[in-house]
């Protein structure tokens, strides 16, 4: 029995456009308006077609080609010393500092440890890791875009979720984490895999899926804290899956119950931290954070917001001018404002990836207010500090939205449109590629002095 039932109502007064069920949408309150006739035939058994598949496996290979490029040019950085220092080191002493309460996310440590015995210490292969983790996110890019947004194509200029991979393959943030040693590259590649997973067992139902996304989520969580706020937004998506939620919210409620267990111990690494915000200082002596935790103040979210959607827009670069963002922020607002329109007025579309972009930030505003140290320790800490990195994983939904926006310029001005958004591809791209090789050139985070800080006090920084 259909979940949603008909697909269109006939009017003899007020008739309705026909609007087809997307095959390519795991969450099936989606209809999607398509004037155009889709590249899919609803008879053709499910999959995508074997040119979206090679456009696909050319946007992986330009994605890996483009983070090859450069890989060593830059020293070894201090995150990367720190990997090299804990991962390398006795196993029990990385086991039993990954299991101590006031760790933020150590499992990286214990996932690359038998990478770095294997392939060894050096530069390259410390950061090869990261490359062939965001190569992954790259492909399983593709995979949750053409679940959650529609393809009216199979060429580039038609298809969002090759659109979006390709914007995501060659955003100068992801770039940057891509080609450094540390955990937030594999970080994304998680909240992705975390996002597919969730959608497969929305789609499909089964615990052994549901088990997978408990899995998945929980390593994505140990690696880095913050990633638990993906559970929030996938539990905004499941209330607007409306009326598919009615089928799977037993299998979602046992799965959120789950949780308990793995997220249990991180209730002890946050009172630890909360206690150490309100008056424990005095205990962690040596900390490189004690002289500075209580005077940081609490980040402002316009500032937050700020800083975020700069760094999606641009990078780590200062940009030279405004001016140059101003394309990339228009196809944003334009995907975000009117986007609806490529979901047949279906405006929770939208709402999903909006929850994805925005819902994050409110939440690690919220949790600054309660301890301005857990999310920004202090601005003498370097540029790192000050990025938030550990929601680094709303990008896919920021290329998207810019896609999006892609997409509804074309349509809006015909032949014009299709001119239009090619040369908005090719600028976005061109940007982004600037931006990245002009901060490449730079020492890392030597503009903000974190340089200056050695392994032994970036680990008195994560025992906090």
């Amino acid at each position: 029995m259909n979940c949603i039932g008909p697909f269109f109502r006939h009017s003899a007064n007020n008739p309705v456009p026909a609007m087809n069920l997307s095959s390519e949408s795991p969450v099936r309150f989606q209809l999607v308006q398509t004037p155009e006739p889709r590249y899919t035939p609803r008879d053709r058994p499910r999959g995508a077609p074997e040119t979206q598949q090679r456009w696909m496996a050319l946007v992986i290979l330009i994605a890996f080609g483009w983070r090859m490029i450069g890989l060593i040019a830059r020293k070894l950085g201090q995150v990367e010393k720190e990997t090299i220092e804990l991962a390398a080191g006795p196993v029990e002493e990385t086991v039993g500092v990954l299991v101590a309460p006031v760790q933020n996310g150590m499992l990286y440590y214990l996932l690359i440890r038998p990478w770095i015995q294997f392939f060894g210490t050096d530069l390259f292969a410390l950061r090869y890791f990261s490359v062939l983790t965001s190569a992954i996110a790259i492909a399983l890019m593709w995979q949750v875009a053409r679940r959650m947004v529609p393809a009216v194509g199979s060429t580039l200029l038609r298809n969002l979720p090759l659109l979006s991979t390709l914007f995501l393959a060659f955003n100068p943030l992801q770039l940057w984490y891509s080609q450094e040693g540390g955990r937030y590259g594999l970080v994304v590649t998680l909240a992705l895999f975390s996002s597919w997973a969730w959608l497969q067992a929305m789609w499909y139902s089964g615990y052994w899926r549901w088990l997978g996304y408990l899995l998945v989520t929980s390593i994505a969580i140990y690696t880095q804290t913050l990633t638990a706020l993906i559970l929030p937004v996938h539990l905004v998506w499941f209330i607007l899956a409306n009326p598919l939620n009615r089928q799977r919210w037993q299998g979602y409620g046992l799965t959120l119950v789950a949780f308990a267990l793995p997220i249990l111990p991180l209730t002890a690494w946050g009172r630890n931290m909360l206690a150490g915000v309100f008056g424990g200082f005095e205990q962690q002596g040596g900390s490189a954070l004690q002289d500075v935790a209580a005077d940081v103040p609490v980040t402002p979210l316009a500032e937050m917001a700020r800083t975020l959607l700069l760094d999606n827009a641009q990078g780590l670069l200062e940009p030279l001018s405004y001016l140059w963002l101003i394309p990339i922020f228009f196809l944003g607002l334009t995907g975000l404002l009117v986007g609806y329109t490529e979901f047949g007025g279906r405006i929770a579309n939208v709402g999903m990836l909006a929850t994805w972009l925005v819902l994050p930030v409110l939440l690690l505003y919220a949790i600054s207010r309660f301890a301005p140290a857990m999310v920004q320790p202090a601005a003498q800490f370097g540029e790192r500090a000050a990025r938030f990195e550990g929601i680094i994983w709303i990008a896919p939904a920021f290329t998207m939205f810019v896609a999006l926006g892609t997409q509804v310029m074309r349509r809006a001005y015909g032949r014009v449109g299709n001119w239009l958004a090619v040369g908005m591809i090719v600028f976005v791209i061109v940007f982004w590629g600037y931006s990245w090789w002009e901060h490449g050139q730079r020492p890392i985070n030597v503009q903000s002095g974190a340089a200056e800080f050695t392994p032994d006090s970036l680990r008195d920084y994560w025992e906090l």
